[in-house]
C-alpha cells in the first residue's frame, strides 16, 4: 500500500457527492424492484437504465438505506467526474465513508495516483483491499450518463475485470455504460432493471395518488397511467398539479407550467435542434405511421431519427404484423401541441391539414377526420362524412362521428338526411332518446325523393333502436322485423331481428344467428355490431341462469370498441348491469357495487325509459350489494329510493321488477322492515303474479311470521303448480328457504335433503348468493353438514370460504313495527304520556319500547337515537300504495 502521507494527493470531494440521498416527500416503496435488486448479492454488477424521470436515483437510494450505511458506499456522478483524478479520489472517499473499512484500514491512506485509471499499481491495490473484505460492499455509481470521458470507465472496466470478491458495482444510467455486461449477462452475474420494469403498476400509482390530499383523485389514475406510460416524473408531475390547481385539468391540457418546464430540462433539451423540431411537428397527430413522419416535416430522415429516441419522449407502437412506427409519447405530445397552438395556430392547422389529406389518401378516415376538424375545413369533413360515415358507424368510431358533426353547423346537419340519421344514432347509442327524435324529423324533412337503400336502412334501424330503448317490447319486435336487407348495414339490421325472436322467447333460434353475426362482424372489424351481438348474447344467457357465459359476454362488450371514448354509451351500461349481476350472485357485493357505480357513469342523465330501467336495476344491485356488507339501513334505503324513482313497476322490463322487488323484499324482511317488504311487492305485483317468484315472496314473510308449515306448504305449491321462475337463482333460493322451514319443523332430514339439492342446482352456475348471504341458522347447518355432502363438498367449501373473506358484521336485532312507529314520534319531542296517547297504549308500554329501541340501536338517550335513525333512514315515511 502507498504511505499514509501519500493520501493529501486526493481530490477534495464534497460531502453531498458521497451522501446517499434522502427520501422525496412523495416516497413509493417498491417492494418488487428492491426483490431484485436484493439479489445482487451475488452478482458482479446491478445496472438500472433508463431516461430521465424513472426513478433510478430513488430507487436504488432506498435500495442503499434498507442495507444499512456499511453495506453501500454512494457517489452521485456529475460532468466533474470527467477528471479521472477527481472522480477516483470520490470514489475512495465513498468506499472510506462506508462501514465496512475500518479506521486502519489501508484504503483509507491509498493516494491517488496522476493517472489513476491507467495505473495498474493503484487498480490492483484497490482491487486487493476490496478482495480482504469478510462481506461484499455494494458501490453505487449513480447518473453514469454524466461521465462522457473515457478514461475512468477504463478503470472501471479493469476493475470489474479483476472481480474482486469484495466488490458489487451498481450503475444507474441514462444510457448503458461502457462496461462489459454482455460478459456479466452470459455468466449470469448481472441484476438488471430497465426501463419498462420501473414503470409504475396501477397499485404504485394509487399509492402515490393515495390521501392525505383530497386533491388528488384516486378514481382517475388508472386512465393517468396508461397516458403516462407509468411514467414515475410523468406521475409525480400530475400528483403535484392536481394538489396544486385542485383537479388534473391543468396537467391533461398542458397549461402546467411546472410540468412544461421539466420536460423541457429533463426531455427535450438533451436532444437535438433538429430532434426537437420533429416532435413538435409530428405531435399534432396521435399515431404516425410510417410515411407520415417525412410528410410533415419535409425531411427525408425523420422516420430514422425517431428510431433513434426513445423514454418519455417516443415510443413504439404496435401496427400489427408490420415493423413498429413510433409516436410521441402522450404526455410530451399533450404539451408540445399546446405549446404549439398557443404560438403558432397557423402553423398548426396547416399540419393538420397535411396530416388529414395523407390520412384520407391511405384509406384511413378515422383519423383524416379529427384533423380536417382541427384544419379548420368543414369541406373535407363533409365530404369524409358523405363517404365514410356509415362505416365508421360499424366500426366503432363514434366519438370521430361526434366530433365531425359538431364541426358542422346544425342547419347543415338538419338538411342532409344521411347527417342527420348519423347523430340520430349516435343519440340513441348514448340513450338520448329526446334528441334522437328530433334528428329523426330532421332526416324525415330533409328526405329525398329516390332514397338510397342505405339510406333506408338506417332510418329503419335507428326507428328500430328507438322502439327498444323507449317504447313497449311489442313496438320494438315490429320495429325490427320491418329493417329492409342488401346493405352494408345487413348485419346490425340482422341483429336487431335476432333480438326480437328472444323477445318473443325463441332465445335458443336468437342465440343461433346472433353468434353467427358475431363471427361476421368480427372478420369485418364492424366493431359496433360486435358490441350489439355481445350485449345481446349476454342477455339471453342472464335469461337462462347462464352467469358464468353472461358474465364473458358481458365483459367482452367493455373491450368490443376500444376507441369508444364517449362519456355515456348505453351497451356498456347495460354490460355493467349484468357485470353487477353477476358479481351479486357469485357473492362479491364489493365487485357489485363497483360495476354498479359504473352503470351510472355511463347512463348520465339520458331520459330514455331504458335508461331509467337500468338506473333503477343497477340502483337497486347496488343498494342490496351495500346491504350484505354490513350498510342494512343505507342499502334498503338505496332500494326503496330507486322504486320511488322510477314510479310504477310498469315502468320497466318485467324481470327488472321481480329482481327489483326480490331483493329488496329480502332485505326488508332480514331487517324487520315488514312495511317496505309489502310496499315492494305490491309496485311488482302485474310482473311477480303467476311467477315462482311470488310463491317465494310468500314464503318467505311464512317464515318470517314463524309460520314454518305455512311456509313449507308455499314451497310445495311451487313444486307441484311448476309455477316458472323469472329469475334462475331464485329457485335455489327458494330450496334454501324449504331447508330453513325443514330446521324449525325439527326435521334435519328433510332439510339435508333440499341442501343437497340446492347445491346441485347451484353449483354449475356459480350460484352462492342465496348461501353466502343466508341467515345464521342456515349457515350452521350447512357447516355441520361439512363432509357429507359427497359432490356439493368442494363447492359448499368455495361458498364458506367467501363468506369468511367479507367480515361482514352481524345484523342488528330488527325493530317491531310497534318500535318503529315510537320510533318516528321521538323527533316531535312529545313526551311519553302524550306518544301513548297518540299510539292508544299505556305508557309504560311505550317506555318498554323505548328501551328495546335503545337497546337495538345501541344507544342511551333519545337523542342518540334519533340520530341513529336519521342517519339510517328509519325516520322515513311510509308511502302510500302505486297505482296499478
Amino acid at each position: 500500500m502507498r504511505r499514509r502521507l501519500d493520501v493529501s494527493l486526493r481530490r477534495q470531494v464534497p460531502r453531498t457527492k458521497v451522501a446517499v440521498p434522502g427520501p422525496p416527500a412523495d416516497l413509493v416503496s417498491r417492494p418488487r424492484l428492491l426483490a431484485v435488486l436484493d439479489r445482487a448479492a451475488e452478482a458482479a454488477l446491478v445496472f438500472v437504465g433508463a431516461p430521465a424521470g424513472f426513478g433510478k436515483t430513488v430507487l436504488l437510494a432506498e435500495w442503499a438505506r434498507r442495507r444499512g450505511r456499511g453495506a453501500v458506499a454512494w457517489l452521485s456522478a456529475d460532468a466533474d467526474d470527467n477528471d479521472d483524478r477527481l472522480f477516483w479520489s470520490a470514489v475512495l472517499e465513498a468506499l472510506g465513508r462506508c462501514g465496512r473499512f475500518p479506521d486502519g484500514d489501508p484504503l483509507r491512506f491509498l493516494a491517488v495516483p496522476e493517472s489513476p485509471s491507467t495505473d495498474l499499481a493503484f487498480l490492483a491495490e484497490l482491487a486487493d483491499a476490496l478482495d480482504t473484505l469478510s462481506e461484499p460492499v455494494v458501490l453505487v455509481l449513480d447518473s453514469a450518463h454524466e461521465i462522457t470521458s473515457p478514461e475512468p470507465w477504463r478503470g472501471l472496466r479493469t476493475l470489474v475485470r479483476h472481480q474482486p470478491a469484495g466488490l458489487c458495482l451498481a450503475v444507474s444510467s441514462r444510457r448503458e455504460p461502457p462496461l462489459p455486461l454482455g460478459r456479466a449477462r452470459l455468466a449470469d452475474r448481472l441484476v438488471e432493471i430497465g426501463a419498462e420494469r420501473l414503470r409504475f403498476t396501477a397499485g404504485e400509482a394509487e399509492t402515490l395518488f393515495a390521501p392525505p390530499d383530497p386533491a388528488n383523485p384516486r378514481d382517475e389514475v388508472a386512465p393517468l397511467v396508461d397516458r403516462t406510460g407509468g411514467w414515475p416524473a410523468g406521475l409525480r408531475l400530475a400528483a403535484a398539479s392536481a394538489s396544486r390547481h385542485g383537479s388534473l385539468w391543468d396537467f391533461d391540457t398542458g397549461r402546467d407550467s411546472a410540468a412544461l418546464a421539466y420536460l423541457t430540462d429533463e426531455v427535450l433539451a438533451p436532444l437535438s435542434t433538429a430532434q426537437r423540431e420533429l416532435l413538435r411537428t409530428i405531435s399534432v397527430c396521435d399515431d404516425v405511421p410510417a410515411g407520415l413522419a417525412p410528410v410533415l416535416c419535409g425531411r427525408a430522415d425523420a422516420e430514422a431519427m425517431l428510431h433513434e429516441l426513445s423514454g418519455p419522449s417516443v415510443r413504439a407502437v404496435d401496427s400489427g404484423g408490420t415493423p413498429p412506427h413510433r409516436c410521441v409519447t402522450p404526455l410530451l405530445r399533450t404539451y408540445l401541441r399546446a405549446e404549439l397552438q398557443r404560438r403558432a395556430p397557423d402553423r398548426a392547422r396547416s399540419l393538420h391539414a397535411t396530416a388529414a389529406r395523407w390520412f384520407a389518401e391511405h384509406g384511413r378516415p378515422a383519423s383524416a377526420l379529427p384533423h380536417s376538424v382541427h384544419a379548420g375545413d368543414p369541406g373535407q369533413v363533409g365530404e369524409l362524412l358523405r363517404a365514410h360515415a356509415v362505416s365508421l358507424f360499424l366500426a366503432g368510431e363514434h366519438q370521430v362521428l361526434r366530433l365531425a358533426l359538431a364541426a358542422v353547423e346544425d342547419r347543415r346537419v338538419a338538411a342532409d338526411p344521411l347527417a342527420a340519421l348519423i347523430s340520430a344514432s349516435l343519440s340513441l347509442e348514448a340513450a338520448e332518446t329526446s334528441a334522437a327524435s328530433l334528428q329523426l324529423a330532421w332526416a324525415d324533412a330533409a328526405w329525398p325523393d329516390q332514397p338510397a337503400a342505405e339510406l333506408t336502412v338506417l332510418r329503419q334501424l335507428a326507428q328500430s333502436r328507438l322502439a327498444q330503448l323507449d317504447r313497449t317490447p311489442a313496438h320494438a319486435e315490429r320495429a325490427a322485423e320491418q329493417i329492409d336487407e342488401g346493405t352494408a348495414l345487413d348485419s346490425l339490421a340482422a341483429a336487431h331481428r335476432a333480438g326480437a325472436l328472444a323477445i318473443r322467447g325463441e332465445r335458443e333460434e336468437a342465440r343461433r344467428s346472433l353468434e353467427h353475426l358475431l363471427a361476421a362482424a368480427e372478420r369485418l372489424g364492424q366493431e359496433f355490431t360486435v358490441a350489439h351481438c355481445l350485449a345481446a348474447l349476454a342477455e339471453i344467457a342472464c335469461h337462462d341462469g347462464d352467469y358464468p357465459a353472461m358474465d364473458r359476454l358481458a365483459r367482452r362488450v367493455g373491450t368490443a370498441q376500444p376507441r369508444q371514448d364517449s362519456p355515456q354509451s348505453f351497451q356498456r351500461a347495460q354490460a355493467a348491469a349484468l357485470l353487477a349481476y353477476g358479481a351479486l350472485v357469485r357473492g362479491e357485493p364489493a365487485d357489485c357495487v363497483t360495476h354498479a357505480k359504473r352503470v351510472g357513469q355511463l347512463l348520465g342523465d339520458a331520459p330514455a325509459r331504458a335508461a331509467r330501467a337500468l338506473r333503477l336495476l343497477a340502483e337497486t344491485l347496488r343498494g342490496a350489494a351495500e346491504f350484505e356488507l354490513g350498510g342494512w339501513h343505507s342499502g334498503l334505503r338505496r332500494m326503496r329510493r330507486a322504486r320511488r324513482r322510477l314510479g310504477t313497476g310498469r315502468s320497466c322490463p318485467a324481470r327488472h321488477a321481480v329482481l327489483c322487488a326480490v331483493l329488496e323484499h329480502r332485505a326488508a324482511l332480514r331487517l324487520g322492515a315488514a312495511g317496505q317488504a309489502k310496499e315492494a311487492v305490491r309496485w311488482a305485483a302485474p310482473a311477480l303474479a303467476g311467477s315462482g317468484e311470488e310463491l317465494l315472496v310468500r314464503a318467505r314473510t311464512q317464515l318470517r311470521l314463524g309460520r314454518h308449515h305455512g311456509a313449507s306448504s308455499v314451497l310445495r305449491s311451487l313444486a307441484e303448480d311448476e309455477a316458472p321462475m323469472t329469475l334462475p337463482w331464485a329457485a335455489v333460493e327458494a330450496t334454501l328457504v324449504g331447508v330453513q322451514a325443514a330446521l324449525a319443523a325439527g326435521a334435519p332430514e328433510r332439510a339435508a335433503r333440499l341442501l343437497d339439492d340446492a347445491l346441485r342446482a347451484a353449483e354449475p352456475a356459480g350460484i352462492r348468493f342465496p348461501f353466502v348471504f343466508a341467515p345464521p341458522d342456515l349457515v350452521g347447518f350447512l357447516t355441520s353438514r361439512l363432509g357429507a355432502l359427497g359432490s356439493g363438498e368442494r363447492f359448499a367449501g368455495e361458498i364458506l370460504a367467501v363468506r369468511r373473506g367479507l367480515r361482514t358484521p352481524p345484523m342488528p336485532e330488527p325493530l317491531t313495527e310497534r318500535e318503529r312507529s315510537v320510533l318516528r314520534l321521538l323527533p316531535t319531542q312529545r313526551s311519553i304520556d302524550e306518544i301513548a296517547e297518540d299510539l292508544t297504549v299505556s305508557p309504560n308500554t311505550v317506555k318498554t319500547h323505548v328501551r328495546g329501541i335503545y337497546a337495538k340501536l345501541a344507544v342511551r338517550s333519545r337523542r342518540d337515537a334519533v340520530a341513529i335513525a336519521q342517519e339510517h333512514g328509519l325516520l322515513d315515511a311510509e308511502v302510500p300504495d302505486f297505482a296499478g
